[in-house]
């Protein structure tokens, strides 16, 4: 274990994190001798609110599996933060991190809920995959894809469970590589403007695939992107019929790269509008990727600590019943050769056009709205002359 003088404290919430003086003042925390990326404080902030507002919803405390828990920044976080929590496991393969996770809970008086590992991850998962050893909430977050640690998560939730998963191969999901999307996730990822959700809904798709195979279903909750990472949450529901339910909600994504016209369903080859060739994604989740009642419940559970968070969940909630494939407004209007008008102006152009029209959590420079092509490029072009 590193020298006690290489180790600082970081606060995060309400939460002290022990980590390398390396992984906290570099730009690029390193992998040795453990890991721990103060970046993604956001992303732990936004998951708590979302693991509070799911433990609300629940009629009874609840156990926690973090299977990659590093130094124990989510793990640990949860533990302290959120209410409802009877147990939190922390694994990681790496004893050294796990020692640093497990001094951390004594300094934040929660070593009574903690159990602390040093497995393999899948034997870790296995081990909690029977009857009353399930977690009511896992999460995985690996380094590069998810996937093989999949099936597994499945197996190691309750029914009715939160799977929270975090994929860090955006290359991949995001369509620079779409045959390796194809052989990890069992879709092709797509290159365009929209290619961060096309990424999503290829791990939503990927999961849903997995549960059916288990007479099981999943149910989308939130969704979170970034330049380094895409991170997607589901309840497993049992029953034939939830599987079912879900293969109505897989299926492709076909785009048009010349006139930027999209739409989800089978697969075609031909855009309706151009007649060029168009690009395809998939198969994918074509469904929602947000949950109304738990973003709700989210946002409702407020707190000082993770403000930020606040507009992610913000924008969530207001996508939600809104088609798939967001519209970008300076593509849009480099398309049509107009200056670019701002996204408030094109977003207040659509609603009075009688559309409903809001900013996606995916890209700032997003919008996501109910209408089609030509009236988006109607109401940039009426605002760009």
């Amino acid at each position: 274990m590193a020298a006690l003088s290489e180790i600082v404290e970081v606060k995060e919430g309400e939460t002290i994190i022990l980590a390398p003086k390396t992984s906290v003042f570099n730009k690029i925390p390193p992998k040795s001798p453990v890991f721990y990326n103060p970046a993604a404080k956001l992303n732990r902030d936004a998951s708590l609110r979302i693991y509070n507002a799911y433990a609300s919803s629940t009629c009874s405390e609840i156990t926690f599996g973090d299977a990659l828990a590093g130094v124990g920044a989510r793990g640990l976080r949860v533990a302290k933060e959120c209410r409802g929590v009877a147990q939190v496991y922390l694994n990681d393969l790496n004893p050294k991190a796990i020692e640093l996770a497990r001094c951390a809970a004594e300094l934040n008086g929660v070593s009574e809920k903690c159990v602390f590992t040093t497995e393999d991850t899948l034997l870790f998962l296995a081990e909690h995959s029977t009857p009353g050893k399930r977690f009511d909430v896992v999460d995985i977050d690996p380094f590069g894809s998810p996937t093989p640690f999949l099936a597994a998560a499945l197996r190691a939730v309750k029914r009715g469970g939160l799977v929270s998963l975090t994929a860090t191969d955006t290359a991949v999901l995001c369509g620079v590589y779409p045959k390796v999307a194809l052989r990890r996730y069992g879709g092709l990822s797509m290159r365009c403007e929209y290619g961060n959700e096309v990424g999503a809904r290829l791990l939503f798709g990927a999961a849903a695939r997995l549960a059916m195979s288990l007479n099981a279903g999943i149910v989308p909750v939130f969704t979170q992107a970034s330049r380094h990472y895409i991170r997607v949450y589901f309840t497993l529901e049992k029953g034939v019929l939830k599987a079912e339910e879900n293969l109505t909600n897989i299926g492709y994504l076909n785009h048009c790269g010349k006139c930027g016209y999209r739409e989800v369903g089978a697969q075609s080859n031909i855009c309706p509008k151009c007649k060029a060739k168009v690009m395809n994604a998939g198969p994918l989740w074509i469904g929602e990727i947000n949950s109304k009642s738990i973003l709700e419940a989210a946002l409702n559970l407020r707190a000082e600590s993770s403000k930020p968070a606040d507009k992610f969940l913000s924008l969530a909630l207001g996508e939600c019943g809104l088609p798939p494939a967001y519209y970008v407004v300076d593509r849009v209007a480099d398309r049509l050769n107009v200056l670019t008008p701002s996204i408030e102006d094109v977003i207040a152009r659509l609603r009075v056009m009688g559309f409903r029209a809001v900013r996606t959590i995916f890209n700032p420079k997003g919008i996501r709205t109910d209408a089609s092509k030509e009236d988006v490029e109607e109401a940039i072009l009426s605002l760009g002359k």
